[in-house]
Formats: C-alpha cells, structure tokens, sequence
C-alpha cells in the first residue's frame, strides 16, 4: 500500500469520524426508545466506566505508536520499526487483558460502591472483553498511521459503527421480546431491563472486536518482512513509549472528567433528592425509600439516553472546524504569520457560532417537541429530560466555541492550557453536581454543565489570547450569529404554538424551517457602516 499525503489521510480520517458519529446517533436513538429510561440508566453507567478506558486506548496508545513508528521509519530503521511492534504488542496486550479481567471482576463492587447502581453490572461485565480489543486496535491503528496509512483507521471505525448498531439494537430486541429465555444468561435478580441494556452493551463489544478483525487484516498488507532483524534491548523502545503514553493519557481523562463526574454524583445526587424532596417527584416518602436507587437510576437514564444524546449530536459535527483548521493555523504558527492566525482563529469561531447557535437556542426552546419527535414512545422520560434538555441547549453553544479554540492551542504548542482549562470547569462541574442536584433535581446537573461548559470556554479564550497574543473576541465572532439565533428561537418558537392543529411532527419541521429562514436572512443582511449613514443623513 503507498504512503498516503496528510491531506488525504485527514480527509479519510474527518469522513470516517463523521459516518462514525452518524452511526452512533443512529443506535444511540432507537436504543433509547428500546430501552427507555430504567434501561438507559443502567447502559449509561456501564458506557460511563468504560470510556475512559476507549479514550485512552484510542488516544494514548494510538498517538504513542504512531510517532514512534514514524520516527523509525524516518530514520529508516526497520529494526526499531519491528521493535516497536513486538514492544506494543506485548505491554498492551497483557495491559488489556489484566484490565479486562479487573473490570469482570470489580463490576459488582463498582456498581454498588461508586455508581450506587448495582443493576448495572452484567452491562459492566459485558464491556470487559472490549477493554482488550480496543488496546490491540489502538496498536494496530498506530502501527498503520506511523506508516502514513490512515486507510484502514477509517475503515475499521465505519465497521466498528456498522456492527455496534445492527448487534447491539439486535441483541437488547431480542431479550425484550423473550425476557424468560433470555434470564437464564444472568445472575437470579437481574431485571430485563438491566438485561437488556447488557445485551446491548455486547453488541458494543462485538464492534470492537469488528474493528481489530478488520485492523489485523490491514496490517498483514502493511507488516515488515520476516527477516527484519530485532532490536536487542527493547528496553529503551518501553520507556520512550510510557514517556509518550502518560501526558496524552491524562489529557484524554480530563477530557472525559464531566462525564465520570455526572457518573459518579448524578446517580446518588438523585437519590438524595428523591429522600429529601419525594413530593417534587410525585411519589410518597415510604415510595421514595424503598424505591430510591430505581426511581434514580430511571430518571438518570432519560437524562443520558435523551438529554444528552440530543446534546451530544451538534459538537459531534462542529468538532470537524476544529480539526480542519488545526494544519493551517499550525502553518501560520511555525512561520509567524500572526495576521494569518487572527484570520484563521476569526474565521473558524465565526463557522462554528453560524452552526452552533441557532442550533442550541433552537434546541432551547423546542425542547421537549424535539423529545417527542425522536422518542414518541417514551413519554415519562420526556416529561423527565424536556427541562434539563433546555438548558443543555445552551450549554451546547459553549461546547462547540470550545473545540476550535482547543484545536488552535494544541496547533500552536499549547496543549497542557487546554488540559487545564478543563480542569477548571471540571471543578465547577464538580461542585455543581453536589450542590444542585440534590435540590433541582436533573435540571441541577444540566445547569452544573452549562456553568462547567462556559468556564471551559471563557478560560480557554483567556490562556489562547495570552499565549499567541491575538486579540481574539467572541462578541465580534459570534455577536452577529447570537442576535440572529436568538430571534431564529423566538420565531420558531411563536410558529410552533401557531400549529397546533398540525401533526407534532410536521409543526416541528416546519417551525425549525421558518427559524432557519429568519436566521439565514438576518445573516445575510449586510452591515452598513456608520460613517455612511452620517453621509446619507446629511
């Protein structure tokens, strides 16, 4: 296979990621209306525990190998390349398997003692295989992208989505239809629903293995010949390894601390609420104590399987201005051109406030139309996710402003002050959580990440300002595109309340039409200067 230009490789590399999203959404949703929000809550938590360990595997290890491998290619040693190879086969292989056998075996006590949802472990356990599988495709992946080969990442990430929606919507369809059958594969007291959701937590682990399978087949086109000497002593491979390894680690954890926070607080925060306030709940006191961790587990559920993964659809989109301006700002960096890198940092905010505002604001207000147009099935946790949904709307906005600002600072050297911008706003998620959930109750966990998502945002632009010296505004970039988008809400908004005899669905759409009508044209309107109208005054 010949070596790929870095402009194909990142064009692979942006389709695959977005055919990836789409497929995620695509599972994400039917799965919700599957599993509604018991299923959900338990499915939520198992994805929870392990998407610091897919973060990791997918960063951590794949960027490590990678460098090195094109480091030795560079230096045109096919020793070290053959070193390298053995070296990461060996360390994540055991890593993987020692942490699959960890999660198997601590599902039980993580469930009960830190997610306080001990329903949730035969989804836990369902997830151990893949800790494995995404350690060996994360090695695979580097040892392809450190030969510029960004072909089969791609491809291995459309078939990780094609067989994680078709197994698992499958799988957990199958429990539902025939629960009995289906309760001889788990412990005596498991729920369907928590049976369910660890069906689909197979799938998921199916994909990963998918994904490897199709790897392994790559790298037999791609493997050095036989022949190829080993290096002696390994041992200096090992170490620069773990030197690469740790920084990018802890900045993929960071990256992932609001979700293990919700994780970790929501569950007990909900249950605190449900003891302190029952009322607020429409349940009686002695309902509320012997039904406490389901009621929270439920309501958790609608908040991750349909606040959240409304949330989740617009950044997935917005985060490829980010990496798209990412070579060119780098450019403009490494020469010193800072006219260039205003331009390029104006122009890439200006993009992502033009799809993310009208977006949030009009996630916002047509909250819970929005709800029951994708989960019509499913209205106690729509009546559970509509307020928290608002909220995130707006939180959404911040989000998506994040992103390129990220992109930049990592483009420009900078990447530990977006580690620690994050860890800022993780504090506020943090202190958030344990304060407002208790007393309001998920509409206190989507406040906590509107503040948790602003912080991010506001410390990124102040470290990125003072680190490149760019006088970089959000009024100016994004000023146009909020005052349009907030009247995009209003109209859509007033239109919806006008169409009550319309269909829901149909109302929704045509109301999202017109606010995007209204938005379009208010964006287009061209700004007369000021000096100009003194002119025509005169």
């Amino acid at each position: 296979m010949k070596r790929q230009s870095v402009l194909r490789g990142a064009v692979w590399l942006m389709l695959s990621a977005l055919a990836a999203k789409l497929l995620g959404a695509v599972f994400r949703i039917p799965l919700t209306a599957m599993l509604g929000g018991a299923g959900m809550g338990y499915y939520s938590s198992a994805y929870g525990l392990f998407l610091p360990v897919y973060a990791l595997s997918v960063s951590g290890i794949n960027t490590a190998v990678a460098a090195m491998t094109a480091s030795a290619l560079a230096k045109h040693d096919p020793a070290e390349c053959r070193g390298i190879a053995r070296t990461a086969w060996r360390m994540f292989g055991i890593g993987g398997l020692c942490g699959s056998i960890a999660l198997w075996l601590l599902s039980a006590p993580l469930c009960r003692f830190v997610l306080h949802n001990p329903q949730a472990a035969p989804a836990v356990r369902m997830f151990a295989p893949a800790v494995w599988f995404c350690c060996m495709s994360a090695v695979l992946r580097g040892l392809c992208e450190g030969r510029q080969q960004m072909i089969p990442t791609a491809v291995s990430q459309v078939a990780e989505g094609i067989v994680r929606l078709s197994c698992g919507l499958i799988a957990a369809g199958l429990v539902l239809r025939a629960p009995a059958r289906a309760m001889r594969f788990f412990p005596a007291g498991t729920s369907p629903a928590a049976a369910a959701a660890a069906a689909a937590v197979f799938g998921v682990t199916l994909s990963t293995a998918a994904g490897t399978a199709v790897l392994l087949l790559f790298h037999r086109m791609l493997r050095l010949p036989g022949g190829t000497p080993l290096p002696e002593n390994p041992r200096h491979i090992r170490r620069a390894m773990i030197a690469l390894l740790l920084p990018v680690a802890a900045a993929s954890l960071v990256t992932n601390l609001t979700t293990l926070i919700d994780l970790c607080t929501g569950l007990r925060g909900l249950s605190a609420g449900i003891l302190r306030d029952p009322a607020a709940y429409g349940i009686s006191p002695q309902h509320a104590r012997q039904n406490a961790e389901t009621l929270a587990n439920f309501y958790y559920g609608a908040y991750a399987g349909l606040a959240v993964t409304v949330f989740n659809l617009v950044p997935s989109v917005t985060n490829m201005l980010g990496k798209a301006v990412l070579p060119a700002f780098a450019e403009a960096h490494t020469q010193g051109n800072a006219a260039e890198m205003q331009r390029h940092a104006e122009d890439v905010l200006r993009r992502t406030a033009f799809l993310a505002v009208p977006a949030g604001m009009g996630i916002a207000v047509l909250a819970e139309p929005i709800l029951q147009f994708l989960f019509a099935s499913r209205q106690a946790e729509i009546a559970a996710a509509a307020q928290p949904l608002s909220l995130l709307g707006i939180a959404l906005i911040f989000t998506a402003l994040s992103c390129p600002l990220f992109s930049m600072m990592q483009a420009s050297g900078h990447a530990g002050d977006a580690v620690t911008a994050m860890l800022y706003g993780a504090g506020i998620k943090l202190a958030g959580n344990l304060i407002l959930i208790p007393r309001m109750q998920l509409r206190g966990a989507a406040l906590a990440t509107a503040l948790s998502y602003l912080t991010i945002l506001l410390g990124s632009l102040y470290l990125f300002r003072r680190r490149t010296g760019l006088s970089l505004s959000l009024r100016t970039a994004c000023g146009r595109a909020c005052i349009a988008g907030l009247c995009c809400a209003a109209a859509a908004g007033m239109l919806y309340r006008r169409l009550p005899a319309l269909p829901q669905r149909t109302a929704l759409l045509l109301s999202i039409a017109g606010g995007g009508v209204i938005y379009l044209l208010l964006m287009n309107v061209k700004r007369t200067p000021l000096s100009s109208c003194k002119e025509q005054r005169c």
